[in-house]
Order: C-alpha cells, then structure tokens, then sequence
C-alpha cells in the first residue's frame, strides 16, 4: 500500500499541478492527514530544482493555514470532546495529563495519551 502512494507522489511530482497538489497535502496534514508532506516536497524540488523557494513557501503558507484549520476545528468541538471524556469516565486521566503537561514533561504527556488510547 505504502508503495503504491509512493509512486503516485512521484507522478504527480512531475505533474503540471505539483503545486496545486502540494498546497493541498501541505493544508491537510498540518489540520488532520497524518502524512507529511516531506514526501512529496522532496520529489517536486528535485523535479522543479529552479522553482525551490517557490514550493517551500507553498507548503509553509499552506502548512500554517492548515494549522490554523486544526485550531479552529479544536476550539469548535472543545465541548463534544469534553462530553465524550465525561461518557468515558476519563476526567481522572485528563487532569492527570494537563498537570503532567504543566509540569513541562512533553514525553510523559505523549505517553500518558498513548495510555488513554489502549
């Protein structure tokens, strides 16, 4: 499978839209696809090597308005998530994560949120 969506990023790295497809791999993964656009960026700069600043600035532009994105959807469904810790009885879990989090321990954060998800 992997293979298969390799070979597609290194078709439409050649492809006249390249950059169309960037800005829009660039926006989704920043927001909610979890594949960096890295694997594509690499392909389109190698085929478009006179047009690099062009493709880096398509994919931050696009990267930050993604991001902003994923804000938004955060800050809109803060509440159906809150509901949804409280169905599952995971407030005890929440707060410990929030205090390990403001303890500035980023790696026991990242493993108690693979904790809740088991």
């Amino acid at each position: 499978m992997l293979k298969d969506v390799y070979q597609k990023i290194l078709k439409l790295a050649g492809h006249k839209s390249s950059k169309f497809y960037l800005a829009v791999l660039s926006f989704a993964e920043s927001s909610f696809f979890p594949i960096p656009p890295d694997a594509m960026i690499i392909p389109v700069v190698i085929a478009k090597k006179k047009e690099f600043i062009k493709i880096f600035l398509i994919a931050s532009i696009f990267s930050v308005l993604g991001g902003i994105l994923g804000y938004l959807i955060g800050y809109l469904f803060f509440d159906l998530a809150m509901y949804v810790i409280e169905f599952y009885n995971y407030e005890d879990k929440v707060k410990d994560l929030k205090l390990s989090m403001s303890e500035g321990s980023g790696f026991l954060a990242w493993l108690s949120l693979s904790v809740i998800h088991v």
